[in-house]
């Protein structure tokens, strides 16, 4: 046990946690804005698969070093918990929404462009994934080898990162850098990943934070867009 423990270190979670922003960064965002991606149907098809494919290497990781893990992953897998955390978060993203609904719409408004059911699947499987790697095995590791707080710093600063790469992607291809986007994404993206630490360790099961990151982002492409 003890040689296996050293295998587990801040260094080498940090490491895993950079691997998969450049992961992403080639298998969702490079390939996804490529000529070679179908549209519309493709596109759907393509963003659960790709997800699929980057985030196996996460799943394999908690299965691998589970007995070491803050959460095992039984625990981790288990049943959702509806927990006052889980409430609290669900009732701030719906106000947050529609607060954001109406000082972009002016009032009440259904995204029209949306293709609703295949728009849900897509964001149940970012949700299952980005919660898997960021909080499942980044936070979950990171908890064993340094403190709470640093964990949630170290997880949150990789998961803001993991959504910078697609805005130089399209300043390369498009020539438009949305800066003002890009750093109001990041701000939310923050407080997001700390919420969903905040949620694993209430919670101790991973689709806490999964349900509410599926919540928010389904609601937000809805309301506003």
């Amino acid at each position: 046990m003890a040689a296996r423990k050293r295998n587990l270190t801040g260094r080498s979670v940090l490491m895993s946690l950079f691997g998969f922003v450049i992961l992403w960064a080639v298998v969702t965002d490079a390939w996804g804005y490529s000529s070679h991606v179908a549209a519309r149907y493709g596109n759907y098809i393509y963003a659960v698969l790709s997800r699929l494919i980057w985030v196996t290497p996460a799943i394999w990781l908690i299965l691998r070093h589970s007995a070491l893990l803050s959460i095992g992953k039984r625990e981790l897998f288990s049943r959702p918990v509806w927990n006052k955390s889980l409430i609290i978060i669900l009732i701030v993203s719906l106000v947050v929404s529609f607060i954001g609904m109406f000082v972009t719409h002016g009032g009440f408004w259904l995204n029209p462009t949306v293709n609703i059911p295949l728009e849900i699947i897509k964001i149940c499987f970012v949700g299952f994934v980005e919660e898997t790697v960021f909080r499942g095995w980044g936070y979950n590791a990171l908890t064993e080898v340094v403190t709470n707080r640093k964990a949630v710093i170290y997880s949150t600063v990789f998961f803001v990162l993991l959504h910078s790469p697609a805005y130089f992607i399209r300043f390369y291809r498009f020539g438009t850098l949305d800066t003002s986007i890009w750093l109001a994404q990041s701000f939310t993206t923050a407080v997001w990943g700390v919420a969903g630490c905040w949620l694993l360790k209430k919670s101790r099961t991973i689709w806490n934070p999964i349900i509410a990151h599926i919540f928010y982002d389904v609601i937000v492409e809805l309301l506003v867009g």
